[in-house]
């Protein structure tokens, strides 16, 4: 993620609270994300202009389907019956165009979903956060969220002592806002107080003095107005310094630039951290004699073969980064699919491109700190199951059982970062799943679509959806999953002709007739 322009802002919600961090995103009017997590709970909050528009959070409980089916507005019957989703998003998509529900209806919950997150990760007093303002939401994605009133609530629900720890001290200054777009009913202190500025900056020691109220109730009634987007605040402890916010504008002006200058037909721009070619000179990179020996057959089905990222770069599990980066620049130098761009059939070329971009996915999990600590989490997991295992003398049947237990444990990790959208981190949990249980057709169909989200690993992608519907061949859903693979890379005919193979064996499929009907129509 571009770390030269480093442009990503990190602390911990101890000593810069949720609240505030909102306040400063939109004051600095700030594209991006925040990310932040407390013990195993993650959520991402976008932002457009400073403005939240989307939140999404990895508990159950703040899913579409599980808030639907617990205020009993969807049942299970109903939900199981939608098979084109992989997010909150594309499932609201799918009930509207059932007509289960109105497109406002839908905007309507999914910006309730969006709150009561917001509500929830108001509380953590500790966890750690992440600005980035590159990761942005998709184009179009935008949901109305009133988070002035959240976060007036929150400040009111605060204990004195609490608000008090967020003042420097009496000296902080404040300002009234020209125009407020917030939507609160003040109270009538509040609404006092906020009188009393009459286009003046005043510090907390002058309100004390105009207002006459007990501090407590100053301190907090300020809070509450600037969480609420009614005052301007200076010299408090703000975690983004001015001369941060300019640099992120700057930078991003910069990219946008670029990336408007980047032809279309050059998809392997926008990622060049995966396809580009690595340095042709990098000293301490250098391979020693033995390493050299591996052949192009050897790479590819040790590759093939590995079971995690560690056994993908060919490197201990207690490796260091130092040498995790050694190791992938070893095999990157030496088997980067451009280097055999000429000089091998392309189905082998097809192989060289999967390995590598299996390679890559090891190396960017590994290299980052955060991904590497939740990915050895959930392998030392595994590997422990495994030798508990093997220590009680379990027979090869019942270690079948065993090996299918975590694999379906490891499928469930995968497909719930999946409906997240969180593909990267999916991959890893689905990829074990297909290999510890390799019979099993659903693992075989969520791994392939969580590859065709790569345009490089498409073939691999199509296999895997294919071993599916060989397993179950009259599953619909797998070629429902097939059909929009076909689509997703324009391969309309094969598309058309999975569609008619489903209608054949479920005539009644109302999905499978909608999607071609919209082909046959094009």
């Amino acid at each position: 993620m571009t770390p030269q322009h480093n442009l990503d802002i990190q602390s911990n919600l101890s000593a810069f609270p949720l609240a505030e961090l909102l306040v400063e995103i939109k004051q600095a009017q700030l594209d991006g994300s925040l990310r932040f997590a407390f013990d195993e709970r993650k959520i991402i909050v976008y932002f457009q202009n400073g403005k939240i528009v989307y939140a999404i959070s990895n508990a159950r409980v703040a899913r579409l389907f599980d808030f639907l089916l617990r205020e009993k507005k969807i049942d299970k019957k109903t939900l199981t019956s939608i098979t084109n989703f992989t997010s909150d998003l594309e499932l609201g998509k799918a009930l509207v165009h059932k007509k289960l529900f109105s497109q406002a209806e839908i905007d309507a919950i999914v910006s309730f979903q969006i709150e009561e997150i917001l509500r929830e990760c108001l509380t953590w007093n500790s966890g750690e956060w992440s600005f980035n303002p590159l990761a942005r939401i998709r184009e179009g994605i935008s949901f109305r969220v009133n988070t002035a009133k959240i976060l007036a609530d929150f400040a009111r629900s605060l204990t004195g002592e609490a608000v008090s720890l967020r003042f420097r001290s009496f000296q902080e200054k404040f300002s009234a806002k020209d125009f407020s777009q917030a939507q609160i009913n003040l109270q009538p202190h509040e609404a006092f107080v906020l009188s009393r500025f009459a286009g003046e900056e005043l510090s907390v020691e002058q309100i004390r003095t105009l207002s006459g109220l007990p501090d407590s109730a100053i301190l907090q009634t300020l809070y509450t107005l600037w969480l609420g987007g009614f005052l301007t605040r200076r010299n408090w402890n703000s975690a983004f310094s001015e001369r941060q916010i300019a640099h992120i504008k700057t930078a991003s002006i910069s990219l946008k630039q670029r990336a408007a200058a980047i032809p279309e037909n050059k998809p392997e721009a926008v990622k060049p951290e995966i396809n580009e070619k690595p340095p042709e000179t990098v000293a301490e990179e250098s391979p020693i004699a033995e390493e050299q020996e591996i052949t192009l057959e050897e790479y590819l089905a040790q590759n093939e073969a590995a079971t995690n990222h560690y056994e993908v770069l060919g490197v201990e599990v207690k490796a260091d980064s130092n040498e995790i980066k050694k190791a992938y620049f070893k095999f990157a130098r030496r088997f980067h699919p451009d280097i055999f761009h000429r000089s091998v059939t392309p189905e082998v070329h097809r192989k060289i491109q999967n390995a590598f971009t299996k390679l890559a996915g090891a190396h960017e999990n590994l290299r980052d700190k955060d991904l590497r600590e939740i990915y050895d989490y959930k392998l030392r997991k595994e590997i422990a199951l495994m030798e508990e295992r093997r220590a009680k003398g379990k027979t090869d049947k019942t270690d079948k059982v065993d090996k299918e237990s975590v694999a379906a444990e490891q499928f469930e990790q995968g497909y719930n970062l999946l409906m997240d959208e969180y593909y990267a981190e999916a991959e890893p949990f689905l990829a074990r799943a297909v290999h510890l249980d390799g019979n099993n057709a659903r693992y075989h169909a969520f791994f392939g679509k969580v590859l065709a989200q790569d345009a490089s690993q498409r073939h691999k992608a199509e296999g895997e959806i294919q071993m599916a519907i060989k397993l179950e061949p009259t599953n619909e859903l797998y070629r429902i999953i097939s059909a929009e693979f076909f689509i997703q890379y324009n391969l309309l005919k094969r598309a058309e002709g999975e569609l008619k193979r489903l209608l054949a064996i479920a005539p009644d499929n109302h999905d499978a007739q909608t999607l071609l009907d919209s082909l046959q129509n094009k």
